[in-house]
């Protein structure tokens, strides 16, 4: 059934920055972080060194966390958002597995172990006869990555992440989880609500940097402090500040004043001052390229759509990448290193390897958006509204949650 209710008109404005977001993302990897995992994995005619695509892309989620929630009830909401992130991401979890363990096997110069179960989970047996020999990824790690607890897992070395870009589902699931069991209570006042903003900027930089001492901190602080993704938690305050601003009911200054400290705060999280060297090539073009991006989110969040001439000629393009930006985030960094480790094998150059990585990371998106998420998304909240309201067609919930998705 149609909803009759009028639909704003989808802006081309956040289907680019999501776009901008995601492509920052998978450059950096591919480009940069791929060369300090994997040493051979050289030769691409630029590095992307700067590190802001991902944090953008939760701003922008937290941002359109408010203008969904104040819409229906949070049970609802939440379950919308479950089903929409989770089942694509099990899919990934399990696919990326399988074939890091084919590839890492060979490319180490390891035996496979006999039978199926072997090959799943067996130990290869027998030095590597890489110089650069890959991890090869255990059981354990699989459900490690199923369960997404790696972040409280690997300091104690019982299990360790699939792909790095995974450290974002569970921090968005708590903060979604959050949002439902806060957005209902009649304490919550605008007072407060900003009060909690600044909370969530402030409250981690100090235990980071003044309660925790960064040498004699036992591992189980640090564990609850990052599994909790307190390290990550301004990215979510400034995409709420940024959604109230947009609707009046945050000052010019005081938005200033939040975007600074986000400014500070990412920077600090990501580059700690005791950590961060003199010259690091990452921390001023991320740095840089985070700020300008929160400089465009606000504009997008309160200024007209950007329906320049150029753009608009392109905007289909651009809003089906955005479409598929969840799953293009799920499957581009691991399957991409191990993609531009084969082509190496084969002799493809770096400026080649990085347009054949992007494209099948496109492509791989698609095939688990089109493939997972959408059907499985609709699937199970279909079940839902059948169960809570029977005989009485449901208005679809069509707006994307994800990483890179939210709209």
């Amino acid at each position: 059934m149609p909803d009759a209710s009028p639909r704003t008109p989808r802006k081309i404005s956040w289907d680019v920055l999501r776009v901008v977001a995601v492509f920052a993302v998978m450059l950096g990897h591919v480009t940069h972080q791929g060369a300090l995992l994997h040493p051979e994995l050289v030769g691409y005619p630029f590095r992307v060194t700067a590190q802001f695509g991902a944090a953008i892309l939760l701003v922008i989620s937290a941002f359109f966390v408010c203008a969904s929630l104040r819409k229906g009830r949070p049970g609802r909401w939440l379950w919308n958002r479950v089903a929409r992130l989770v089942p694509a991401y099990l899919v990934a979890v399990i696919v990326t597995y399988v074939v890091a363990r084919y590839a890492t096997i060979r490319f180490s110069g390891l035996p496979f172990p006999p039978g199926l179960s072997g090959f799943l989970f067996g130990v290869p047996q027998g030095p590597p006869t890489d110089p650069s020999p890959w991890y090869v990824p255990t059981g354990a790690d699989l459900l490690g990555n199923l369960g997404m607890v790696q972040e409280w897992g690997w300091r104690y070395e019982l299990f360790y992440y699939l792909d790095g870009a995974y450290w974002t589902l569970p921090v968005q699931l708590i903060a979604f989880t959050a949002a439902a069991l806060l957005w209902p209570r009649r304490w919550r006042t605008h007072r407060l609500t900003v009060a909690l903003l600044w909370a969530l900027i402030l409250v981690p930089l100090f235990l980071r940097f003044v309660v925790f001492d960064p040498v004699s901190t036992p591992k189980l602080v640090e564990t609850f402090y990052y599994g909790l993704g307190l390290h990550r938690v301004h990215v979510f305050a400034i995409g709420i500040a940024i959604w109230l601003w947009a609707k009046r009911r945050l000052a010019n200054w005081h938005l200033a004043l939040f975007v600074l400290a986000a400014c500070a705060a990412q920077d600090l999280q990501v580059f700690p001052f005791h950590q961060a060297l003199p010259n690091d090539p990452e921390r001023w073009p991320s740095a840089i390229g985070f700020a300008i991006m929160l400089l465009l989110v606000c504009l997008a969040a309160r200024g007209p759509d950007w329906r320049f001439p150029g753009l608009v000629r392109v905007a289909p393009a651009v809003t089906w990448l955005a479409g598929i930006s969840y799953g293009l985030y799920l499957v581009h960094q691991e399957l991409g290193y191990i993609l531009a480790r084969a082509l190496l094998n084969v002799g493809v150059p770096g400026w080649l390897r990085l347009p054949i990585v992007l494209a099948a990371a496109v492509l791989g998106g698609w095939a688990i958006t089109a493939g997972v998420e959408r059907p499985v998304h609709r699937w199970l909240t279909a079940r839902r509204d059948r169960r809570d309201k029977p005989g009485k067609p449901q208005v679809k919930d069509s707006e994307p949650v994800s990483v890179g998705g939210a709209s």
